[in-house]
């Protein structure tokens, strides 16, 4: 029987929880699933559809319809999202991964794709071979307590060598000095004092309102490519009533904050985490967001500030502020029409973060 790509409708609810229940049996990660609710209520714009064969889903993708301006132009775009198949555990779907991607190019040729985990999953690998055009998002990191850091950093606790030589550096005090030495803690005082006069005007703000338009209307033109930043738009992303998120005001800016204490993650442990995810501000403005940013996070008491940036300025602001480059598995990729779209700008002049993925419901 044909397999068909339709909408998700309540109806196949069941079918969609059926095809997760056939992944994990298969031995595919416990938080690798589709969505079961055709809502899920993650972030506004989101449209579902799955790969039907007669009554059984076989895969699935996620649309979320958005408005991104190119050089100052505005055109309708969409995040690709969550594409999973029958195909990662039976070889007769093989080639239903591409089936979904060229369906969604169909609904909208515009497309991007965020996060994907590595250069070598399956999803960015199979975009490079269709010609989507591929960068990397920088992460950056800044340690704020070394001693946590080393203790709970799981991405290089991977063996009893590993784990052993950074307790003893955690406890030893050497860590410390490591980590010092190399600048990856917090500047000194003469740092502090830098920033003062922008951290006595920097604010927490309940929600966004008219005055972040004016931030947009002043930084569109800005930037070779970036997402819609409106208040409206502000306020369906990161609504009021969500406790998770800092809405931080500048003088010149904003940037929205997570304050995570987590608890066995699979990258960070037990550490208290501080997420730069989203921001914005004029390119020549970014220092004074980041460092604001970085000060509140550092005051709240958090063991190690995270962001990942890619444009240049904003990833020059990171460093200013102390950060340092880490290894990262957030990738972007543009289809060929949204490429187009962008010309021959540089990929360090897209502004873009965790803000324009799924990567804040994650932290």
């Amino acid at each position: 029987m044909a397999v068909k790509i339709v909408p998700f409708t309540p109806q196949l609810s069941g079918a969609v929880r059926d095809f997760n229940r056939r992944l994990r049996a298969a031995g595919a990660a416990d938080d690798l699933g589709f969505p079961e609710p055709p809502d899920p209520g993650w972030m506004p714009g989101m449209e579902l559809f799955v790969a039907v064969e007669g009554d059984v889903v076989r895969g699935g993708y996620i649309l979320r319809q958005q408005r991104f301006w190119f050089g100052g132009v505005a055109h309708e775009v969409a995040h690709y999202r969550l594409p999973l198949s029958e195909g990662l555990i039976d070889r007769a779907y093989a080639m239903l991964g591409l089936r979904l991607v060229r369906d969604a190019l169909v609904r909208q040729p515009r497309l991007y794709a965020l996060g994907m985990g590595a250069w070598d999953k399956p999803l960015p690998q199979m975009l490079k071979r269709m010609g989507w055009r591929m960068c990397g998002v920088p992460f950056y990191f800044k340690v704020v307590h070394p001693f946590r850091f080393l203790r709970n950093l799981r991405a290089l606790r991977t063996s009893a060598p590993r784990r052993l030589a950074m307790d003893l550096a955690a406890f030893s005090g050497a860590g410390w000095l490591g980590v010092k030495a190399l600048g990856f803690t917090r500047r000194g005082a003469e740092d502090r004092v830098s920033w003062s006069a922008v951290n006595r005007q920097r604010e927490i703000v309940p929600d966004f309102a008219d005055w972040t338009d004016e931030i947009w209307q002043r930084c569109r033109s800005a930037y070779a490519m970036l997402a819609l930043r409106d208040a409206p738009t502000l306020e369906r992303l990161y609504p009021a009533s969500d406790a998770r998120f800092l809405r931080l005001r500048t003088p010149r800016g904003w940037a929205v904050l997570l304050d995570t204490s987590m608890s066995g993650h699979k990258q960070f442990g037990d550490m208290h985490v501080g997420t730069i995810a989203d921001c914005l501000a004029r390119p020549e403005d970014a220092p004074e967001v980041i460092g604001a940013a970085a000060h509140l996070l550092e005051t709240r008491g958090v063991d190690l500030v995270i962001s990942n940036q890619r444009h240049a300025s904003w990833s020059s602001a990171l460093r200013e502020a102390g950060f340092r480059r880490g290894p990262s598995n957030f990738l972007l990729a543009l289809s060929p029409e949204m490429a187009a779209c962008t010309g021959p700008a540089a990929d360090g002049q897209f502004h873009i973060n965790r803000g324009d993925g799924d990567g804040p419901i994650h932290l």
